[in-house]
């Protein structure tokens, strides 16, 4: 009789704007043998230290531990894997995420010290498959090379499989929930405010084929848009609100608006069941695809924000960067979205190669005649799989040095020929500063404060984006 396989998901703590369920360790965990034992160790929602970690896998002993990692997470994680294996050295060690998917072999040769195998593309079928075999210890090279998306060493050098992008999306069981109840997280959700408590994130689709010069999102994903059925879709919001009396949605998609279809038989399936959710897309959503008589149709049927990717208020760097809209199209898709009822924030970046000053104060001009609620500004990164990592390394104005990485929009990693550092610090404040500090933005978000814990969070995240 196979012995039953102790599984721990271990999410890092680390400084976050928000603190919501782990989807990517629930799905995960969903498609695991019912034999094994699931843990999900979420260091970042408990404020948990190094020290009470290790103590716990000490005393655990897990067959298998499973880490993810953003660009910005890789130094630590590699630190963190080290000592995992030292308390722990009969654990196998795995490694997804963003950076695995973005430079795989040389983010396993980075990690390998602590980390056994590495995992790239939809994680679930693979991560089955390989833990099928974990049950027996069986990994020899024949097995290993069948496991889509593992990266591996064999006689010396490193190996990476084709990874798999799962098509039919209802195939995937819906994630462990019972391992991050929403009402277990506090109220720090991805885009700030909400309206109901507790409210849940979730993903509809999967994949981005836009060709945008500065966003890996393609690169993790795939360029294929898959969605999951709108029957699928409902099932888990209903199992939700019945089970764990979730209220609200948080969908965490790239490219929801992109199935319009799809979006408006939600919506009328929505209204028809009269489930009372609101929902919102604080991940952001492709307003060119929508035309006032969808959004006002999302706007009855729970719908009370949205997010953009904006970018610049320049259109020669909306051209540069392939943005495929123009400041004109982009104010006149936000005036709808207001004309619909719905709140709607933008992202911008700041610092494009080939970007200057002039730019800038044109997009910080630009945002405030706009019709936003909100803003967000970060700093351009150099993400390894996108084009302008691609050109930068390529004429030598940017290398790449794992050791130092810190690809976060709050930290400044790339500065071109036409600014410096302390000019980006001071243009992302004084963007800040002059759209924030304006009586009518101001009032309309203090009445957005739900408590007390709600605030502290606000004022936190105001603080880390005017000093970052």
């Amino acid at each position: 009789m196979k012995k039953s396989l102790n599984v721990a998901f271990i999410r890092i703590n680390s400084i976050a704007d928000e603190i919501i369920p782990p989807l990517h360790f629930g799905y995960l965990a969903a498609n695991l043998p019912r034999s094994c034992n699931v843990s999900l160790i979420d260091m970042l929602r408990d404020n948990m230290n190094e020290k009470c970690l290790l103590k716990e896998i000490t005393e655990k002993r897990f067959d298998l531990i499973c880490l993810s990692a953003y660009s910005k997470d890789i130094v630590p994680i590699r630190n963190l894997s080290g000592k995992l294996k030292e308390h722990s050295s009969e654990s196998i060690i795995v490694l997804g995420g963003v950076q695995p998917n973005l430079m795989p072999e040389a983010t396993f040769e980075f990690v390998e010290a602590g980390v056994d195998f590495c995992f790239t593309g939809d994680g679930e079928n693979s991560l089955a498959k390989f833990v099928a075999n974990t049950e027996c210890r069986n990994f020899s090279h024949d097995i290993l090379k069948d496991i889509p998306g593992l990266v591996f060493r064999s006689d010396g050098k490193i190996v990476k499989n084709p990874r798999e992008l799962i098509v039919d999306l209802d195939s995937i069981p819906f994630p462990r929930w019972d391992l991050m109840p929403p009402t277990s997280y506090p109220k720090s959700p991805h885009g700030a405010f909400f309206k109901q408590f507790p409210y849940a994130a979730m993903y509809a689709t999967r994949g981005c084929p836009f060709p945008c010069t500065f966003c890996a999102a393609s690169k993790v994903s795939g360029k294929s848009m898959r969605h999951r059925s709108l029957e699928n879709i409902m099932e888990e919001i209903k199992f939700l609100r019945n089970k764990y009396g979730v209220k609200e949605i948080h969908f965490e998609d790239d490219n929801f608006s992109l199935k319009k279809k799809l979006l408006v038989e939600f919506c009328e399936s929505l209204l028809k069941e009269d489930l009372n959710i609101t929902w919102c897309f604080p991940n952001g959503l492709r307003l060119d695809m929508l035309d006032l008589s969808d959004l006002r149709l999302m706007r009855r049927a729970g719908c009370y924000g949205v997010n953009v990717g904006i970018e610049s208020g320049s259109d020669r760097i909306l051209k540069r960067i392939r943005k495929g809209i123009t400041t004109a199209k982009m104010r006149e898709s936000i005036s709808k979205v207001k004309k619909a009822g719905i709140d709607i924030g933008g992202f911008f970046i700041i610092g494009f190669p080939g970007e200057t000053k002039e730019d800038i104060l044109q997009t910080i001009k630009y945002s405030k005649t706009l019709e936003l609620d909100r803003i967000g500004v970060s700093y351009f990164q150099p993400y390894p799989g996108t084009k302008e990592y691609d050109d930068l390394v390529e004429c030598g104005k940017f290398s790449y040095d794992m050791n130092l990485m810190k690809l976060s929009q709050h930290t400044i990693n790339y500065i071109n020929d036409n600014l410096t550092k302390r000019q980006l610090y001071w243009l992302r404040r004084r963007a800040f500063i002059a759209f924030y500090f304006r009586w009518k933005i101001v009032v309309k978000l203090l009445k957005e404060v739900r408590d007390i814990e709600h605030m502290t969070f606000i004022l936190k995240r105001a603080i880390r984006w005017l000093t970052g």
